[in-house]
């Protein structure tokens, strides 16, 4: 099967009602939802576990075997994997993290690549039926006790990072909005169209860049906390002006090059704690 039907091989609409990701009954209201911000250097990798055992990834950094690190935190299969975007630092892991555990679903903004690192992927991909493709389009998925919902992407955009698959994680009144590596355009198409909520946690797109940041987009998220991914670059990211205007809305800030793996719990009354390198902060 070629690269181009399989990335139209999106699942119906019968198919989305069955999406995984069914509720998983009687879960305490008092259980958080995790939210993992892992360590892969420059790149992103970010964890989603609900509280009854639903798990969703979103990225997996360069090319680090992750599958280690997710069995340590509990994850013995992955219901949602997303690739945010083709590029190597967000989808160099995902073969491994295909081989190391059961994949349910695959989710990506479906504009194709050159690059030997995506077509290798579309390859492992295209050899493992039991993996539903689904493209990004708006909807709303359900992840056990949380809703994850895909933004819409900028019409006509061929570039990778204007093409960053969006999401918005509701657990209650508890939000996070993971960005990818959004530049200016996306992130003014998503605050044009009315797409972006107050949030609890933001991850920073772009990796702290100032390609990443507008100030309009800061203003409609208003979050509580950044988490920013990133590790040694030649790109200068995060940039300090950035990271400024960041700590100037938001409590508080972390960085992964620093902190190395964040991790918030989030509870449905909107609160959150916050744990550094496995330590509460």
């Amino acid at each position: 099967m070629s690269i181009s039907r399989y990335v139209h091989r999106v699942a119906t609409t019968a198919l989305l009602a069955s999406l995984l990701l069914a509720c998983a009954a009687g879960t305490s209201a008092q259980e958080p939802l995790r939210l993992t911000f892992l360590d892969v250097g420059q790149g992103d990798a970010v964890l989603v576990q609900d509280p009854g055992g639903k798990t969703a990834l979103v990225d997996a950094g360069r090319g680090e075997d992750l599958s280690g690190r997710l069995r340590a935190l509990g994850v013995e299969q992955i219901d949602l994997l997303v690739a945010s975007h083709a590029h190597a630092d967000h989808i160099g892991g995902m073969r491994q993290i295909m081989r190391a555990f059961p994949v349910h679903f695959y989710m990506d903004n479906g504009l194709p690549y050159t690059t030997a690192t995506y077509l290798s992927l579309m390859r492992a991909l295209r050899a493992r039926p039991d993996i539903t493709y689904l493209q990004a389009t708006p909807r709303t998925l359900t992840l056990g006790d949380a809703e994850i919902r895909v933004l819409s992407l900028p019409e006509g955009v061929e570039d990778q990072n204007d093409a960053s698959v969006g999401l918005v994680l509701s657990y209650g009144k508890f939000r996070a909005l993971l960005s990818g590596d959004s530049e200016v355009a996306e992130l003014t198409w998503w605050v044009a169209h009315g797409e972006v909520p107050d949030v609890t946690v933001l991850k920073a797109p772009h990796h702290g860049s100032g390609n990443g940041f507008t100030p309009a987009f800061l203003a409609a998220a208003r979050p509580e906390l950044v988490v920013i991914s990133a590790g040694a670059n030649i790109y200068g990211h995060p940039m300090p002006d950035v990271v400024a205007a960041y700590a100037a809305v938001a409590q508080r800030v972390y960085r992964t090059d620093q902190s190395g793996d964040v991790t918030i719990l989030g509870y449905e009354d909107g609160h959150f704690e916050v744990r550094q390198g496995g330590a509460s902060r």
